[in-house]
């Protein structure tokens, strides 16, 4: 499976470099179209650089005042073309292909000085294959521009909502603290996320903002609920124990993406063996914050007591010592939409 993904994403990038310079061959046509004299110019440069090329693969020494007098036939076309396009208010970037990521030109690696390795658009697609039905949809609403603190009531009730100030107030603080973490994705000494509160307060939507923000940044993300989480380590697993050269890059994805979101925690059938698979991936990821980006982001209706009471206290002191606890308080939004 996971050998056909990379045949797949491999054919995507084919296809993007395709349109991208059918796209910029049409462009040019046109443009040689309204104005002739560029594309002979063009021509004549295509000509001029072979023989150049030529000639220095050929040379012995006796060619220096052929090459020099090729180097400014090229350098006078060259201005000249520069001058056409300036009059008539034209980019030298108009021919240059157009890709949909720069970083990599559309061929999903980037090579540099440590050699080559997959862009960050790489590795999305390989997380957006992976997940599709539970990841993050491009398309979707839930964007911190969309996010309505007028949803959220302005009275102050602690007995009522758990919180010494209003639930609007408090989202106010709480979307601070979202942007402060966007801001700070790279930080090591950042802490990662923990959203708790009722069901409709807005814990989901949060999360997503940030994953949208992240992923409009280029950032690779995986969206997950709690039992989905625990099934994917399960397959993985069962397979793993038959096959020892097993690979299964979604398994890989929960302990690398840059940010992981688990979401509804608590709603999982609970054993001692999840418990074990979460702090598995609760370490391994803040051990790798050392070394890369590794956020993680929890969300849950449960409150502190419950859950001390349904996790190991490892499991409760790694959230509290890593994490920053994000209370959302109000009515369900969702009633209030509807």
């Amino acid at each position: 499976m996971n050998r056909d993904i990379h045949n797949i994403i491999a054919r995507e990038y084919e296809r993007k470099q395709k349109v991208s310079n059918d796209t910029t061959q049409q462009r040019k046509a046109e443009l040689y179209s309204k104005i002739p004299r560029l594309m002979d110019i063009d021509n004549q440069i295509s000509f001029i650089g072979l023989k150049y090329n030529r000639l220095i693969l050929s040379s012995n020494g006796s060619s220096f005042n052929l090459l020099t007098e090729l180097e400014q036939n090229i350098k006078r076309l060259s201005d000249e073309k520069k001058e056409i396009l300036a009059a008539n208010d034209i980019s030298m970037d108009f021919f240059k292909p157009q890709y949909e990521c720069d970083k990599c030109g559309d061929t999903g690696y980037i090579i540099d000085s440590s050699g080559s390795q997959r862009c960050s658009c790489y590795k999305q697609q390989i997380i957006t294959h992976l997940f599709a039905r539970s990841n993050i949809s491009h398309n979707g609403n839930e964007a911190f521009e969309n996010f309505n603190e007028l949803l959220y009531p302005d009275e102050v009730d602690q007995a009522k909502y758990g919180i010494s100030v209003s639930p609007r107030e408090n989202i106010g603080i709480i979307k601070n603290a979202c942007l402060d973490f966007i801001g700070n994705i790279d930080n090591p000494e950042h802490k990662n996320l923990f959203f708790s509160g009722r069901t409709g307060v807005g814990k989901t939507f949060l999360s997503l903002c940030i994953a949208r923000e992240l992923l409009n940044q280029g950032r690779t993300v995986l969206y997950l609920t709690a039992p989905i989480l625990f099934d994917i380590i399960t397959g993985h697993k069962m397979i793993a124990f038959k096959d020892d050269n097993y690979n299964d890059d979604k398994y890989q994805s929960i302990f690398n993406v840059e940010l992981l979101i688990i979401d509804d925690l608590g709603t999982e059938t609970l054993s001692d063996s999840r418990y074990a698979e979460l702090l598995n991936i609760l370490n391994t990821r803040q051990s790798n914050s050392s070394i890369t980006t590794s956020k993680t982001i929890i969300s849950t209706n449960l409150g502190p007591k419950k859950l001390f009471e349904l996790y190991t206290e490892r499991i409760t002191s790694r959230i509290m010592g890593h994490f920053d606890r994000l209370v959302l308080a109000g009515k369900d939004i969702r009633s209030l939409k509807a």
